[in-house]
Formats: structure tokens, sequence, C-alpha cells
């Protein structure tokens, strides 16, 4: 026995090193072309990290439903090393994830240290090996986003809590509390390792029959440098008190709107999904997995089974049972939360899965064991090696599976492309190369998206518009103005350009997509003039402001239960401050059921919100298109058309200062109903 653990101590670092040159190479290999971009989620970190690199100082970020700051922090540092790219983003996580691997490893080791020979010996060499190939942790490793940190200090709380309960050591009651508050700065799910660290603590209780003053003055010390560490952030909360739970309360499945069997049923239907992670059916997003994979393959899912039996058979036991907790606690938040992938919520489970498995091994090894007890010495030696080729060729099977599957069938999904919005990013790859005075506007993606953010270097003065609805046009372009516009969303964008700007060109195609340019960039000249004739000239001007020029309708006459569009035609002669409703009226006789002389309206703000009066520039021509809805029933008749804007707060009109107008309602024209 002594001589066993000899030659074990000495190949311990050895497989440590080598179960991690295992999870390095799962995590980096093609990491720079899969995932193939950052995506929305992401590139949020990367614009993070531009802004800390900046000066900012942030422990918590409240935009994207606002997200703690730890990870965001670490993609700076690997912006500094590898540029403002997708591939910082994805290194970062990469990093944490291999990291974890050794630090579980040492978990296990500690965790089973008083356990019978083979859990003692082996355990931390199965549960780190699981953990290395796993197509769960590999995917989030990859991905980019701060639930990966998560696992890592997951373990190293309860690394030092469980080696601070066996050796008494404030030091390791101290790195427990330290890792502990950092934990808090990683993902909301770590909210509830402070449980599990009270759980540790009752277990010694349990042990000892009598909860000795040492250990209440272990657990505060536990909770007060937690306390210190999380203090900056605590601060941020009582300032902010919204952002402790905005998020948790978007995701939760619970509704105070439904009655108590409607939130049973949700519950019991998201439970449901959670369990069936473990072997049966996992996630259904296409951007985080292959639709419908389970979290773990027909190998880990059997060992996991038997390690959750032997468990509760073992229950007296209290690295069994705290191992068993850990699972439960830390799978609540899949339980009762949505709109996220069950995997991610579910993440801080991980490694008590992996402990799991390891159990289960090790749990089989001693039933075929209790089986040939009284066997010949060489049919018992058969089993043995028997089960550890099997062994070892799950292990292999498991890996080979998580290879196919990531690196084969997933990247095969043609919409890759479009789940982590590659272009764009490259739209915001492109705009960073464009001069800093020449004036840029997208469509129909806005530049306020963390991938176009990211990517142009947190440029300021893009200007974007949904191009699908409305068009922005300078009347005279005072310098040089790029147009980007993405034609598969923006179909007719390009095409009216090139009506209103004659004199422009096309100068770039973006990444093809289906065969076509992802986006097109398309060069105006300065002092170029936009051609602008509506069909109906009209001039009427509200305040000193917004003026309209005229509008278009798109056919003579109408019939009832048609739809009228209409475009309009506004310019913005100076800034507006204000964010202003525009109101289209079509009126007519008296209407027998609203008893007035209003027929259909539409209320929106311009370019339906996409580019509200706030944004106007000077000299800029706003082309909207909105549509009139007509009754079915509606006499025919000549109907006027009038318009104004409103303070959507207040309900007050904006003065109409030029035109024909009645109580700051200007009015159009006539269309014609038969």
């Amino acid at each position: 026995m002594n001589r066993a653990r000899f030659n074990l101590a000495r190949l311990r670092l050895p497989i440590i090193v080598s179960i991690t040159l295992i999870a390095a190479a799962f995590r980096l290999y093609q990491i720079a072309q899969l995932p193939p971009g950052d995506g929305y989620d992401p590139a949020y970190y990367g614009v993070d990290a531009l802004q800390i690199l900046r000066g900012a100082r942030p422990v918590f970020f409240p935009s994207n439903f606002g997200r703690e700051a730890l990870f965001s922090y670490l993609v700076a540092a690997c912006v500094l090393v590898w540029g403002p790219t997708a591939l910082a983003v994805h290194i970062a996580s990469a990093i944490v994830g291999i990291l974890t691997i050794p630090a579980l490893y040492l978990l296990a080791e500690e965790l089973f240290s008083e356990e019978s020979a083979p859990l003692r010996l082996w355990g931390s060499a199965i549960a780190a090996t699981m953990l290395a190939v796993s197509y769960w942790h590999l995917n989030w490793s990859r991905y980019g986003v701060r639930a990966i940190l998560l696992p890592l200090f997951a373990i190293w709380t309860i690394y030092y809590l469980w080696r601070g309960l066996r050796t008494q050591s404030p030091r390791d009651y101290i790195a427990c509390g330290i890792v502990l508050g950092l934990s808090l700065y990683t993902y909301q799910a770590a909210r509830l390792l402070p449980v599990l660290v009270v759980v540790g603590f009752l277990y010694r209780f349990i042990q000892q029959r009598t909860f000795a003053r040492r250990d209440v003055e272990n657990l505060f010390l536990i909770v007060c440098i937690s306390l210190v560490v999380f203090a900056p952030l605590g601060y941020y909360f009582l300032r902010h008190p919204g952002s402790f739970s905005e998020r948790i309360l978007q995701a939760v499945i619970f509704d105070a709107s439904q009655g108590s069997a409607e939130n049973q049923q949700a519950f019991a239907q998201q439970l449901l999904h959670a369990l069936s992670l473990f072997g049966i059916r996992g996630d259904t997003e296409p951007y985080s997995t292959i639709p419908g994979r389970p979290a773990l393959n027909i190998f880990f899912a059997g060992l996991f089974c038997i390690g959750l039996v032997s468990c509760l058979i073992q229950y007296k036991k209290p690295r069994y049972t705290f191992v068993l907790i850990w699972w439960a606690v830390m799978l609540s938040p899949a339980t009762i939360a949505a709109q996220a992938p069950a995997a991610k919520r579910a993440i801080g489970a991980l490694p008590a899965v992996a402990l799991l498995i390891a159990i289960g091994a090790v749990g089989m090894w001693k039933i075929l064991q209790r089986r040939v007890a009284e066997a010949p010495l060489s049919l018992r030696r058969s089993v043995q090696y028997v089960y550890i080729g099997l062994l070892i060729g799950g292990f292999i099977y498991s890996g080979s599976v998580t290879y196919r599957d990531y690196f084969v069938i997933w990247p095969a999904n043609p919409n890759l492309f479009t789940h982590f919005e590659v272009g764009i990013s490259m739209i915001g790859e492109y705009i960073y190369t464009l001069p800093p005075d020449e004036q840029v506007y997208i469509s129909p993606d806005l530049p306020e998206h963390a991938g176009i953010r990211f990517h142009s270097r947190l440029r300021e003065d893009v200007r974007g518009y949904n191009g699908r609805v409305c068009l922005v046009l300078p009347a005279k372009t005072t310098r040089e103005t790029t147009y980007i516009i993405a034609p598969g969303k923006d179909k007719r964008g390009l095409a009216q350009l090139q009506a209103h700007y004659p004199q422009g060109r096309i100068v770039y195609d973006g990444p093809l997509h289906y065969g076509e340019p992802y986006f097109r960039a398309y060069r105006v000249p300065a002092q170029s003039m936009a051609q602008i004739t509506p069909a109906h000239p009209i001039s009427i001007q509200w305040s000193s402001n917004i003026q309209l020029l005229g509008y278009d309708v798109d056919r003579p006459k109408f019939h009832p239960g048609d739809t009228v569009n209409l475009t309009l035609y506004y310019r913005g002669n100076a800034p507006v401050e204000e964010d202003y409703t525009a109101f289209m009226h079509l009126l007519g006789p008296q209407n027998p059921i609203s008893g007035n002389p209003l027929w259909t309206q539409n209320d929106s703000k311009p370019c339906y919100g996409s580019y509200p009066t706030s944004m106007w520039n000077a000299g800029e021509v706003i082309k909207d298109t909105i549509t009139l809805q007509l009754p079915a029933e509606m006499p025919s008749g000549a109907y006027t058309l009038a318009t104004g804007f409103y303070n959507f707060w207040t309900m007050e009109r904006l003065p109409v200062i030029y035109g024909e107008a009645q109580d700051n309602v200007a009015i159009l024209g006539t269309v014609r109903v038969e």
C-alpha cells in the first residue's frame, strides 16, 4: 500500500498536467474560427473591456440586463494581447475553462482524502478527465460569457472550505472568504454559494454533535472576509437596488398574474427540462449547442446515475451528501428561470456532476469487486482489467463524441453565421477602417448593437435607422458620407440611395452570406444634393425645428379594408431635444362608431422609433413610411389626411407655425375611397 501511494504521489503532477493539456487542446483548437464570431452577449464583454481600457473601473455593468464585472476585466487583459477581436473574448473564456480542470482535481483530492483507496486514489483523476472532455464544459469554455467563471470559483470556495474544516487553519478560511466574495462578481447563480458554505459547517456540527466556539469564529471569519470583498458591489446594489434583482425577475418562471396551478405547472415543466439535461434532451438554442443534445452523453449519464444512487445510499457520509446538495442547489437556477439555456443556468452544478461521475465509476468498481469476491484470483483480475479497459474506453468514446459534435456536426449548421452575428461584427470592423471625419449611416442594424460598438472600437458618430420603413438623407452632404446597408434585411435601401444620390457608388462588399454580400457600402461625395421629389409637395412647419416637405401615396384610390401606404418627407431644420410622436389621421364624415370624423389613425415615433426626432441633425431629410388600415365598412368619398406631433408623456401637441392647420393638426390633402 505504501508503495502504491508513493508511486501515485510521483505520478500526481504528470497526471494533472496531462489532463490539463487534454482540456487545453479541446478548448484552444480552432478557437479563432469556432465559434465563428462573438455574437450578441459576448460582444458586450468586448465593449466592457474597451471601456475598462479607457479608464472605466465599474464593479457592475447595467447594460444588457446587468452584469457583474469580473469577466469583463479578464477580457480587457486579453484585448491587450489579442486586440479588440472576438478571439480575445473567446480566449478569456477558454483560459478560465482550462484553469478549472486542475482546480477540480485538487478539490476531488481534498474531498476524497479520507475515503477508501479506489476513490481516494483515482476519484480526482476521473472527475478532472470528465470535465476535460465534457461537451457541456467545452461549449461554455469557448462561448465567451461570464457564466464560465462560476465553476472555477465554486470549486475554490468549496476546496478552501473543506480544507479549513479538516485543518482548522485560519489561512484556509480566509482564502475561502476571499474566493467566496470574489465569486459574487462572476454570475448571479454564485449568490447560492454561501448556502454551500453554511451546509459545510452544518455537517461539521452533525459530525461533532456540538458547535464549538471555534467553528462559530471560523464561519464568522469567512462571512466577514467575503463581505469586505463584496463591499464595492454591495454598495453599488444599495445605490441601484433594481440592479440586484432585475435580471432574475425578468427570467423567473413564476408569474404573479397567474394562479398557483399555472405557476406549479410552469415549475414542473422547467424542472423536467433541467433534469433532462443529464442524458435525455438538452437545450434547443443552436447558438449554444446542437439543438436537443443532452449535456451528458450516454456513458457519463450512466455513471452520473450510479453516482447519485451511491450518494443516496451513503447519505450518512458528509462528503457524499454534500456533493448531492451542491448539485441540487446549483441546479436550482435552471429550474426556476427560463429565457436562457438551462445548461448555462446550471453550470454551477457541473463540478458536482463531475464528482458524482467519479463516485459512480468507483461505485461500479466496488459492485464488481463484491460480485467476484469469492471467485478465483485469475477471474478477479480479468474482471478488473476488463472494467478498467471499459472505463478508459468510455472516456476515449466521450472525448471523440465531444470532438465530433463540437468540431464537426455543430459547425456544419449554415445558420451559425447568423446566430453569432458575424456580418454585424464585420460591419463594425469596416466602420473602424473609415476616416474619423466621414459621416456613417447604417441600416437596418443599429449602431447601439454590441457587435458594432465593439468592432468599431466604440466609434460614437455612427447613425442608424431602419431602412425597411424609412431613409435618412442629408439634403446636402457636407462631407463624404457612407451608407452601410444589409440588403438581406433592408431590400430597398440601396436602390433608394442610388435614386436619391445618383452621384454615389458602391465602394465595398461585406462577407458573403448565402452567396450574397451581407452588407454593401455606398459612398456619397461631399457637397452632393439629394434628389428629393415628393409626389405631393407641401410646406408645413412645427416650431422652428421640424418641416414637412411633402408626401407620397401608393395609389390614388382605395377600397374599404385596404391598407394605405404613405411616405412622408420630413426635414430637420435644427436639433430637436424631445422625442415626439407623429400622428396621421384620416378624417371624413361623422363616424358612427367613434362619434367624430376620425376613421383611422397611425401614431408612432418617426421610423417606428428607429430614428426618433431627438436624433435628427439639421439639414437631414427623413423619408418615413407609415400605413393606415381602412375600416371594412366606410362610405365612399374624399377623406382628409391630417398630421402632427405630440409629446407622449404630456399629450401636448407641437405647435404648427406654418401651413394649413386646425388645433395644431396640419392638413395635407385628400384620398378617395370607393
